[in-house]
């Protein structure tokens, strides 16, 4: 008898644990998306949502773009990109051929800089380039310097990330075709606060048409700007104040690898450049905003690196219970991928163009810049 009292009062004992356990862990993931140290500004309407497309598959993503012209690429096809008309709403599947059968690569994405597209493997190290129209992928180069990110910003340049052979961290740089392929890496861009590697990890960004890219970090309140040189280097602050990167991770094993040991807070998930605008996806709530909001949309954050402000904030309304996981912004559009669905909406001019608010909207312009490089 007092076998099974005990046994009963060990069950509700452990029954009670776990539910301590499960409420605090609800409690932190909500206490992760919440920072009340900032409050955003929502102007009424700046998107305005055209339509979306049943893409039958959400294995796609954004490679690229040219004047009315949207380019997917696919994961599970490296060889496949999906041509997407955006005014008539038509989409062509388009096959992708290497002038050689005897091609070796592990993981190729496709990278649209028109009129030319690349296909890049960072592992072996690879990238090959053809014409748009043609769709004839040649070698372009091969094994000058591997690379784990990569975007085209030019017809014959590659702004890359990559692991700097001494000190084992993070570096940005270019690979750039003149006479011969030459490899620019600045190891003093990416500023780390730890051991080089998770910390400063982020997303490459270039607007269609600008001669300005950028680094958008995922686990702090940061993002460069700079120049196709990696020159006129601008560091700015979002408005967010995690400023270190929230990572766990495990000591430096015998091959000196690390780990995380546990998931991130991720700051910036996501982000795309428009002229002179940085649009940033962010999960993050500020100062009396709605969690259930959130369970409903994205919140993308606009900053103009010209004046170095932060400008004002968006939804994104999730599709099909997916948000949005990726966008561009080219065309006086924004064109983003959820799910198996791609979703266009407009731009209003008077926030996007002349960035100028009613006098009814006017709020001090919050300024984020941090420093200028050399």
């Amino acid at each position: 008898m007092r076998k099974g009292k005990t046994a009963v009062r060990l069950l509700g004992t452990s029954s009670l644990g776990m539910g301590l356990v499960i409420i605090l862990f609800l409690s932190s993931e909500r206490q992760v998306h919440r920072n009340n140290a900032f409050t955003r500004r929502y102007p009424p309407h700046p998107v305005n949502k055209q339509y979306e497309l049943d893409l039958g598959y959400n294995s796609y993503y954004i490679a690229g773009g040219s004047k009315n012209t949207l380019y997917l690429g696919n994961r599970t096809a490296p060889w496949h990109i999906l041509e997407v008309n955006l005014g008539t709403r038509d989409t062509c599947h388009i096959r992708l051929e290497p002038n050689t059968k005897e091609l070796k690569y592990r993981s190729l994405k496709v990278n649209v800089h028109s009129p030319y597209f690349f296909m890049m493997d960072g592992t072996i190290p690879l990238i090959l380039r053809g014409k748009t129209g043609d769709w004839k992928a040649y070698p372009w180069m091969e094994g000058q310097a591997y690379f784990n990110k990569a975007l085209a910003v030019d017809t014959n340049k590659i702004f890359i990330r990559t692991i700097a052979a001494g000190t084992q961290r993070s570096t940005l740089g270019l690979i750039e075709e003149n006479n011969g392929f030459h490899v620019k890496l600045d190891s003093s861009l990416l500023q780390t606060k730890d051991h080089g590697l998770f910390d400063v990890d982020g997303i490459p960004i270039k607007g269609i048409g600008t001669d300005i890219m950028g680094y958008v970090h995922y686990y702090r309140n940061g993002f460069l700007t700079m120049d196709l040189d990696l020159d006129h280097v601008v560091r700015h602050r979002t408005i967010d104040t995690v400023e270190k990167a929230q990572i766990q991770v495990t000591p430096m094993d015998n091959n000196r690898n690390f780990q995380m040991s546990a998931p991130p807070t991720i700051i910036n998930r996501t982000a795309a450049m428009y002229r002179s605008l940085v649009l940033i996806r962010s999960d993050r709530l500020g100062r009396n905003e709605s969690r259930d909001m959130l369970d409903q949309a994205a919140i993308i954050d606009v900053y103009d690196t010209e004046k170095h402000t932060y400008e004002f904030s968006f939804y994104i309304h999730d599709v099909n219970k997916h948000k949005v996981r990726e966008f561009i912004v080219y065309n006086g559009l924004l064109i983003g991928l959820a799910d198996d669905r791609l979703t266009v909406y407009r731009l209003e001019p008077r926030y996007f163009e002349t960035r100028s608010l009613d006098h009814n909207e006017r709020t001090p312009q919050i300024s984020f810049k941090e420093t200028t490089g050399p």
